[in-house]
């Protein structure tokens, strides 16, 4: 009897295996056409399962949408200031780490600069350095149309004098002159420069006209002296 029963299911089992319809897609659209807003428990169980689905897609959409994506900005700066945060702890630990030796670094770099201003003469003694000028002008052979002693300009550790220089003469003696003004025992420092040649031919060596602009510094401690003062408004001439 157990066995004519297990058989029986088994049969009834394959009929139904072969009775089961498999999934038709316009069936399946056709289901929601006819579908009873009224009545939802007459719906298919295909179309149960297709709308509690798309309800729980839409939470799930809602969900992330409104708290999630915000925590989840308010989580990203979080991790960019973190990051910002970290740059500046390596950043100062490392200068505390070195602070010793920067702070050896400073003291050193004081020094030198202190020696350095010690070497600038108290006065500019103008009269002597445009003696000195003048000479070096006269042994390179140049002639010299104008030496002026501009007024002095005030820097915060020193005082600038600067000298403009208009001359004629050669290449060759221009470059004997800088030469010299550079080998005189005043800290000088040439700059703006401008070599004319007013008059072009081949058949001679240009005379050319040269304006030179040179500076020479002095110490803040102590003022120029009072035939220096005179000395700034001094012009020579040619020699």
């Amino acid at each position: 009897m157990k066995l004519v029963r297990k058989k029986n299911l088994i049969k009834i089992k394959k009929s139904t295996l072969k009775t089961r319809k498999p999934f038709d897609l316009n069936e399946f659209r056709r289901s929601f056409e006819s579908l009873d807003s009224e009545n939802y428990g007459s719906w298919p169980v295909p179309v149960k399962v297709t709308v509690i689905g798309l309800i729980i897609a839409f939470i799930a959409a809602l969900s992330w949408a409104l708290p999630i994506s915000s925590k989840i900005d308010e989580i990203n700066a979080a991790e960019s200031q973190q990051q910002t945060l970290l740059d500046s702890y390596r950043e100062k630990e490392s200068r505390a780490r070195h602070l010793k030796a920067y702070q050896a670094q400073v003291v050193q770099m004081e020094t030198e600069f202190n020696t350095l201003l010690d070497q600038l003469p108290k006065d500019t003694r103008v009269s002597e350095l445009v003696e000195g000028i003048n000479m070096t002008g006269v042994g390179s052979n140049i002639r010299f149309q104008d030496i002026s002693v501009e007024p002095e300009i005030e820097n915060e550790f020193f005082i600038e004098q600067p000298i403009r220089i208009a001359a004629l003469g050669e290449y060759h003696q221009f470059g004997s002159f800088i030469s010299g003004l550079a080998a005189l025992p005043r800290i000088i420092t040439m700059h703006d420069f401008e070599v004319s040649n007013p008059q072009p031919t081949l058949d001679v060596l240009p005379e050319l006209n040269l304006v030179l602009q040179t500076k020479t510094y002095r110490s803040k401690e102590a003022a120029p002296e009072g035939d220096e003062a005179v000395a700034t408004d001094a012009n020579t001439g040619g020699n």
